[in-house]
């Protein structure tokens, strides 16, 4: 009986595991390249992601920039004369992000997500930050849409982000849960700006994942924990009524 109680609250943290871990977007972090950083379908291909011929790069270090078809595109930073004191990487220092001109050849990055179920909720998240094109001074004001399915937001809602010259706004957060409409969803990023020069919209760590929530057959985590508690109980139990049928014999 014992054995039988564990393998079940075994099979039970299994079963939350695998639910909660599902990852439908592909190279979220922009890492998987064919030749390094580069422009979008031009100088690199970006397995799982189109730049459907927009200004769009995948950078690793913003100083240093990635190659595109008008030259090296880099973005001031504290390495090169910028007034921020970013480092030039990721929210977390690690992998690529991709910079989406917000003003020239604005196009979005795009990239199909399959095999989700209709009627259930994923949670939907990335990094995003504003940027601009070093070389180039002057106030901007910018934006970033996105997009998945039926969803979209444009950050920040409120007319968007304006950032003094040779500046950099800094890493947020958006997470939320969004439900799928379809198997097949588009999950897209488009930058908005202007003037023409410099503004740049970057995102990185992307994520969807399997959540339970509306329209979801799968527990959330406190049920699968009252569940095992459950299982526990039992299992006290059964060893208990064997204690007391012994000491009667």
């Amino acid at each position: 009986m014992k054995n039988s109680l564990m393998a079940a609250a075994a099979a039970l943290l299994v079963m939350g595991g695998a639910a909660h871990a599902a990852q439908f977007v592909v190279n979220g972090d922009f890492t998987d390249v064919s030749n390094g950083v580069g422009e979008f379908d031009t100088n690199t291909t970006v397995t799982g992601w189109s730049g459907n011929g927009g200004y769009n790069f995948d950078i690793n270090a913003a100083d240093v920039g990635a190659p595109g078809t008008d030259g090296n595109v880099a973005l001031w930073d504290m390495a090169n004369g910028g007034s921020s004191t970013w480092d030039g990487l990721t929210a977390n220092g690690k992998g690529n992000f991709a910079a989406l001109d917000g003003d020239f050849q604005t196009k979005p990055i795009t990239e199909t997500i399959t095999g989700l179920t209709v009627g259930k909720s994923y949670r939907f998240s990335f990094k995003y930050a504003f940027a601009q094109q070093s070389g180039f001074t002057g106030d901007t004001t910018q934006s970033l849409t996105a997009s998945l399915g039926s969803f979209s937001d444009t950050l920040p809602s409120a007319g968007g982000t304006t950032l003094p010259s040779k500046s950099f706004s800094g890493w947020s957060t958006f997470s939320t849960k969004v439900v799928a409409d379809s198997t097949t969803e588009t999950l897209s990023f488009l930058a908005g700006g202007g003037p023409a020069v410099p503004p740049f919209a970057l995102v990185s760590d992307v994520s969807l994942t399997g959540s339970a929530g509306v329209g979801s057959s799968v527990p959330e985590s406190s049920t699968w924990a009252m569940m095992l508690i459950g299982f526990g109980g039992l299992g006290f139990a059964a060893y208990r009524s064997r204690g007391r049928t012994g000491a009667l014999a």
